[in-house]
């Protein structure tokens, strides 16, 4: 891979299939997978809601942009990030730059059936609010910023996971010069 193209990198809402399509793609792709999520808890010694409930967003988003400046001393492989990463402008800039970006988009009513029964691991962005609006509010708000880092949107509600595997690999085996090899 090319410096410019050193990860295949997956962007979206929470639940929209992140980590699981991560996880598979690294096994087809025979590649390391990285989840910022999880890179984050590394970083702070606990999980994400207990981060999120003692040091507040400011502080996650932080540990969460020092996740992603560690990737890019990594090796290449398929990256899951949080769903809230484009949040940030610089961010957004070291998303564009670090590799091909694949934007998850999944219908509104898929999440909330995703996320009804999500567990405690991911901290509610809005309380007080139900979830259907929260979703919402949040889709509405990160929409425009995942499509700006995006090099490609993808429908990803209604298909397995097999699937969504195989029309990522057609996605990008135009484009393998610059990731390496693509089954």
């Amino acid at each position: 891979m090319t410096p410019m193209h050193r990860f295949l990198v997956l962007v979206g809402p929470r639940g929209s299939g992140k980590t699981t399509l991560g996880h598979a793609l690294g096994r087809v792709l025979d590649a390391p997978v990285y989840d910022t999520d999880r890179m984050v808890e590394d970083l702070a010694g606990e999980s994400l809601s207990r981060l999120w409930e003692r040091e507040g967003e400011e502080a996650f988003r932080e540990m969460e942009s020092r996740a992603l400046e560690a990737l890019l001393t990594l090796a290449p492989g398929v990256v899951s990030t949080g769903g809230g990463i484009v949040i940030r402008p610089k961010n957004r800039e070291i998303l564009s730059r670090m590799g091909y970006v694949l934007y998850l988009h999944v219908p509104e009513e898929q999440l909330v059936s995703r996320l009804s029964g999500a567990s405690e691991r991911r901290p509610r962005l809005r309380e007080g609010v139900p979830l259907d609006e929260e979703i919402r509010q949040v889709v509405l708000e990160r929409d425009p910023l995942y499509r700006e880092v995006a090099d490609h949107i993808l429908s990803a509600g209604g298909a397995s996971i097999a699937m969504t595997v195989e029309e990522i690999l057609s996605i990008l085996r135009p484009i393998a010069s610059t990731l390496g090899t693509i089954p």
